[in-house]
């Protein structure tokens, strides 16, 4: 599955928010990924109505590789930065 095809981004619980019918909109090669500087689809939302909106930081593949939410680049699995999760995990 190439980039342009994502419908759905990889997100954390937090990211997301508590409503299960989130409106996000998509832009195709919207953005630079922040770790690989290559063009990505873009993802745009509102967690919650008094809740600013979210954006997508970084690229799906990136996303997956590090196991990390597009949006605040936390681990997945222990919502930790990345740097400390891979520094107690060794």
């Amino acid at each position: 599955m190439s980039e342009a095809d994502v419908e759905f981004p990889i997100l954390c619980e937090t990211c997301l928010g508590e409503n299960p019918y989130v409106r996000m909109t998509r832009e195709a090669q919207g953005s630079e990924c922040k770790i690989c500087t290559r063009a990505f689809t873009v993802f745009r939302w509102q967690p919650g109505r008094a809740m600013r909106h979210k954006k997508t930081e970084i690229c799906a593949p990136c996303a997956r590789l590090k196991n990390v939410c597009q949006t605040c680049v936390l681990d997945l699995e222990h919502n930790l930065p990345v740097q400390v999760r891979d520094s107690v995990l060794g």
